[in-house]
């Protein structure tokens, strides 16, 4: 019974490492650029709908404004970081990214102090009760299940269907191409930042009901989804999913059967393993060159 209860127990946070994992994909697929201040970007949103709720004692109001300061603060990020930096060089942006990773915790701790907050969930968060016992799985880790898939769908519509989707990739790829074929391609970048954030915003908002929320709460999860985006293929969407969720569910038995100070190494040594045997990752369509 206990390995049951650790998987239950590891789909919740699987899906939330998902969702940040998927935001770090979405990133890199529209300006090829690995975000390493998404979490923060996440836990920065979360504060703010934290305080929307406190004031108005509404969980889905302060998810909703939380998804549009996500989608504010990942143009501002673009605007005043990332798109200088990455004029002249794409490894400083991505170096840039994790001073702004710094600044949004230190400012965050400056605006909300720094110790941890409890952030109630809007729905049961008590594990559902059958076959006499109570199982690791509630209403609320339903809702963040369904709102990955949701998210998921959603964006592989946005990304395979449409005009704008095919637009943001062309300009990731190869922007001087995109450009001469009338795309715009800085408005599409903005867009990729934009989006990346609302994603973020709502990854955030979900996982502060499962623990408690400080300017570094969410540090471990950047570890956690960046192994999940690369042995997933940091170009597939269905890859950051799928390995986010068995990254939730590995990181839960690794703590249950074992402590949880080993999962990040068990993290890191699958992001070792998969470098050295499949570099491009599980779901990529491309093949790494040896160089």
């Amino acid at each position: 019974m206990d390995f049951i209860d650790y998987l239950l127990g590891g789909i919740s946070s699987g899906a939330i490492i998902a969702l940040m994992a998927l935001a770090l994909v979405l990133v890199w697929r529209s300006t090829r650029v690995v975000n390493f201040a998404q979490l923060g970007q996440a836990m920065f949103t979360t504060y703010i709908a934290l305080t929307v709720r406190e004031l108005t004692g509404s969980w889905f109001l302060g998810l909703i404004i939380a998804m549009a300061a996500g989608l504010v603060v990942g143009v501002i990020v673009h605007f005043l970081v990332i798109r200088p930096v990455k004029r002249l060089d794409t490894s400083g942006a991505i170096i840039a990214t994790f001073g702004v990773l710094i600044a949004l915790e230190a400012l965050a701790a400056m605006v909300w102090g720094g110790d941890p907050e409890a952030f109630p969930p809007p729905i049961n968060n008590s594990g559902y009760e059958a076959f006499g016992r109570i199982w690791p799985f509630s209403p609320y880790d339903l809702l963040v299940l369904a709102s990955v898939v949701f998210l998921v769908l959603a964006l592989s519509v946005v990304f395979t269907r449409t005009n704008v989707g095919l637009a943001m990739r062309a300009s990731a790829f190869n922007p001087e191409v995109a450009r001469l074929s009338g795309v715009r391609v800085n408005r599409m970048l903005v867009l990729g930042w934009a989006i990346a954030g609302l994603v973020g915003a709502v990854a955030g908002v979900l996982v502060a009901p499962l623990s408690t929320l400080s300017p570094t709460s969410f540090d471990i999860f950047l570890v956690f989804a960046f192994v999940a985006a690369v042995i997933g293929g940091l170009d597939s969407l269905v890859g950051a999913v799928a390995f986010g969720i068995g990254t939730g569910l590995v990181i839960a038995l690794v703590s249950g059967y074992s402590d949880s100070s080993n999962a990040p190494l068990v993290a890191l040594v699958l992001l070792v393993l998969n470098l050295l045997f499949k570099p491009e990752g599980v779901f990529s369509h491309h093949k790494a060159r040896a160089v």
